[in-house]
């Protein structure tokens, strides 16, 4: 599935996050933050989705299983705020989202 990684994300009325959050930063300070209990493999897989988002520019093609674990990732370190809105982006259901 293509994700839109350059997506604004907004404060509680609806106005864009200042200093500016795209969902790209978000998905990457989430892979990057250490998780209790992650194995060589476990931080590998979250070192390849890094590489990926990376080199990305505008839309990251993410399988399900990647989405799960960044949505892990997000939900575990993310306030609901931000955490809400990068999961209706990574599930598609925002299809209105300003870029």
């Amino acid at each position: 599935m293509k994700i839109k990684i350059n997506t604004n994300l907004n404060d509680p009325n609806g106005l864009p996050l200042t200093p500016r959050s795209i969902v790209r930063d978000v998905c990457i300070m989430s892979l990057l933050t250490p998780m209790e209990g992650d194995d060589e493999k476990k931080k590998w897989e979250k070192y390849e989705l890094w590489k990926k988002f990376r080199d990305a520019t505008d839309e990251v093609e993410l399988k399900a299983e990647e989405i799960v674990l960044i949505k892990r990732c997000i939900g575990k370190f993310q306030p609901q705020l931000i955490m809400g809105q990068c999961f209706e982006i990574l599930e598609n259901h925002d299809n209105n989202t300003k870029a």
